[in-house]
């Protein structure tokens, strides 16, 4: 009898396998299909589910096999989606995911753990490149051989392919700290209840707050928890490159997404010129997913020193100090008139709280975590000398 259960087991999975295999074959056949978005992989269940329940009619009737929701998950999973990837970007655990050729490596609470080769063929590869590359709209080849852009999850992704690297190289930064609140942020260690609340006040008070450290140190993640406890009520502004930060519950949000040039679309939509438009759509707060270069750092401290207070912007910086430095850096590159002191006064003026975050190192397990580690308070007025009056908490 138990033979007999194992053996129906083993079978339904070769069936499985091969009922899968034939809808992936007749995607590939029919345009309509495979033209399919995994975007919007729910518009396709129910074709998917007819394909899988016609294959069995047709030739396995006597296997007794039903289309479950496993099946239809994996065959969606397998034909649309990112195959062997999917169960990697829906553990919660797991921040990131890097492939080179047919090897992964996973970044799973902190740790890295190399998974070997989990595609069979280099093709098997380039199939996951070509679905990321047909569902972003944008191109990568031999005369494009790089491309950013972000998974239906939310998630960043960027690909680079031979002539210019030696194997084909996929990095993803997994988009999961969507439902985070301030308490789970507590529990996990990032802070203590003490500076809980401080950053509940911050937002309240609305503090202009701008988030530094490193990458993958959680700064996003962070960002997107503070931005939740702003009230729904806000006009909110979002200027981002990838559109990672997310408030679906709030209705006067407007998403505002950076566009690289290429190929086909010869106007590059930046930082600078979406922030230029914001100061002419009514926005209560603006949200800026990265001041990365100096017309954006500029045109920030503008309209921060305009009356959006509550605002928040993230910055790559190696300390809360350092974060003000590389601020002043950037927006002093905007013009060769702008003064140190001139600067240095818009800052003040514009940033209340640098929040700085850093990943510690625990030297007996290697693994690693996230830590708030400096909150920086800047007063509006530079002292006698043109320096800032700064304190620590």
């Amino acid at each position: 009898m138990l033979k007999d259960r194992l053996h129906d087991l083993e079978m339904n999975e070769i069936i499985e396998e091969e009922l899968i295999r034939s809808v992936r074959e007749r995607a590939k056949r029919e345009e309509a299909l495979i033209q399919g978005n995994f975007l919007n992989r729910e518009e396709l269940r129910d074709k998917v589910f007819i394909l899988l329940k016609d294959e069995i009619e047709e030739r396995f009737p006597d296997s007794g096999l039903q289309v479950g929701e496993g099946l239809l998950s994996n065959a969606l999973a397998g034909i649309f989606g990112l195959g062997v990837l999917e169960k990697y970007l829906q553990d919660r655990s797991i921040t990131d995911i890097f492939i080179q050729d047919r090897e992964m490596i996973v970044i799973s609470n902190g740790k890295k753990k190399y998974l070997g080769e989990v595609f069979d063929t280099i093709e098997e590869t380039y199939l996951i490149v070509d679905r990321i590359k047909n569902n972003s709209g944008k191109v990568i080849d031999q005369r494009v051989p790089f491309l950013n852009t972000e998974l239906y999850d939310g998630s960043r992704c960027s690909i680079v392919i031979p002539p210019i690297s030696d194997k084909v190289y996929i990095s993803i930064r997994i988009f999961n700290c969507l439902d985070f609140k301030l308490e789970d942020l507590q529990r996990s260690g990032l802070f203590g209840e003490e500076e809980s609340k401080m950053l509940g006040n911050f937002v309240e008070t609305k503090k202009n707050i701008l988030i530094a450290g490193s990458m993958g140190s959680g700064k996003t993640t962070l960002l997107n928890t503070l931005a939740k406890l702003i009230p729904k009520d806000d006009f909110i502004n979002l200027i981002q490159d990838v559109p990672e930060i997310r408030l679906r519950e709030y209705p006067y949000v407007r998403m505002l997404s950076t566009r690289q040039a290429s190929r086909e679309i010869d106007n590059e939509i930046n930082q600078d010129r979406l922030l230029y438009e914001t100061l002419r759509m009514k926005a209560d707060r603006i949200i800026i997913g990265e001041v990365r270069d100096s017309m954006a750092a500029f045109q920030m401290l503008q309209a921060l020193n305009t009356g959006h207070n509550g605002s928040f912007g993230t910055i790559h910086a190696d300390t809360a100090a350092d974060a003000l430095l590389r601020l002043e850096t950037l927006a002093m590159g905007y013009s060769i008139n702008l003064s140190n002191h001139l600067i240095k006064k818009m800052i003040s003026r514009a940033i209340d709280v640098v929040l700085f975050l850093e990943i510690e190192n625990k030297k007996n397990t290697g693994d690693t975590r996230r830590k708030l580690k400096e909150i920086l308070l800047i007063e509006d007025e530079l002292d006698d000398r043109g320096e800032y009056k700064l304190r620590y908490l």
